[in-house]
């Protein structure tokens, strides 16, 4: 009876200990949900991979210079079901961003939304 219970108690603190594993993965806690950002710049890359896609946006600074943003997104299976598609943006595109900056301060972050430089909705579905 004893060993049973050691193993329940066991299995219950294995399955416990991987739970906290998957959501760790999922955290959003390095982003600022409260002070989001918005920029307008080119698209560098656009990686539509497996666990997150990603876009590389090049943004010009205030003293001039390029900076590349490094902007994760939600999963490939959710950004297909929205429109989505490997070749939705292409290197040199010009798109707006609102994200939730790194706390570090880094040029990165997690991106909500996506709009066309004029500010209207970007549809990932249009033809070009």
């Amino acid at each position: 009876m004893i060993k049973k219970l050691l193993g329940t108690v066991f299995l219950w603190t294995l399955l416990y200990l991987f739970s906290l594993e998957i959501f760790a993965h999922h955290s959003v806690a390095i982003y600022d949900a409260e002070n989001p950002l918005q920029l307008t710049g080119k698209v560098v890359e656009w990686q539509f991979t497996n666990p997150h896609v990603f876009i590389l946006l090049s943004v010009e600074d205030d003293q001039g210079k390029e900076v590349t943003w490094n902007l994760e997104g939600s999963n490939t299976s959710l950004m297909l079901r929205r429109g989505w598609r490997p070749d939705t943006l292409v290197p040199g595109d010009e798109i707006m961003v609102r994200f939730n900056p790194l706390h570090s301060g880094a040029p990165g972050g997690n991106f909500r939304e996506v709009f066309n430089p004029d500010g209207t909705a970007f549809d990932p579905s249009s033809k070009r």
